[in-house]
């Protein structure tokens, strides 16, 4: 009994490593979307579903290695660490592949498209508004927009002077971030249906 209990943390790191391959390739996947989605609406949807659609895959692989790796019981702090690991590997995956985007690809598209877009919301025209019968709620709106446009240009500013590593490391940041938001239901409802079939 004990010698399967020293065998199942290496078992549960190399799971997730494999596991966590497929959680690298979604994202890598998902990411080859973003670049399109400054250009066009429908990548862009795409883009947000995909990413949307991260904690069912989370929840479906820990739900896969529960049943097939671990005899189809696991509690919710194996579940939880399982599903920081997968993603943990996933992310690093995925960082490998936004490195040699922007260093090697991208070359400053995704900053000249993020400013065609401040151009072209800068030349809406918003007189339109001036007929409106609520001048406090048209003065609000020009000033929010505004505040947006400004907002767009300030991240066009700081885009422009990140290195591709600063890039890449922002967004491995972000993906660590969330990979714990993401662990919390994933692992909590793994280890729920566990306790129901018992």
């Amino acid at each position: 009994m004990s010698q399967d209990k020293n065998q199942e943390q290496p078992t549960m790191i190399q799971c997730a490593m494999n596991l966590g391959a497929v959680v690298g390739l979604y994202y890598i996947g998902k990411f080859c979307l973003f670049p399109l989605s400054l250009h066009s609406t429908l990548a862009a949807m795409l883009f947000l579903g995909l990413t949307l659609m991260v904690p069912f895959l989370v929840y479906r692989i820990t739900k896969l290695y529960r049943d097939r790796y671990m005899g189809g019981s696991i509690d919710f702090t194996q579940a939880f660490i399982f599903t920081l690991l997968i993603m943990a590997f996933g992310s690093l995956l995925a960082a490998a592949a936004h490195y040699i985007y922007f260093a090697y690809i991208d070359g400053g598209a995704m900053v000249g498209a993020l400013e065609q877009s401040i151009a072209q919301l800068s030349a809406i025209d918003l007189s339109a508004l001036e007929g409106a019968e609520n001048v406090e709620a048209m003065e609000a709106t020009k000033a929010q927009f505004a505040q947006y446009i400004s907002m767009m240009e300030q991240t066009a500013t700081q885009l422009r002077t990140m290195t591709p590593i600063e890039m890449t490391m922002g967004m491995l940041s972000n993906n660590v971030s969330w990979s714990i938001v993401i662990a919390l239901p994933a692992a909590l409802f793994a280890s729920k249906i566990k306790s129901q079939k018992q």
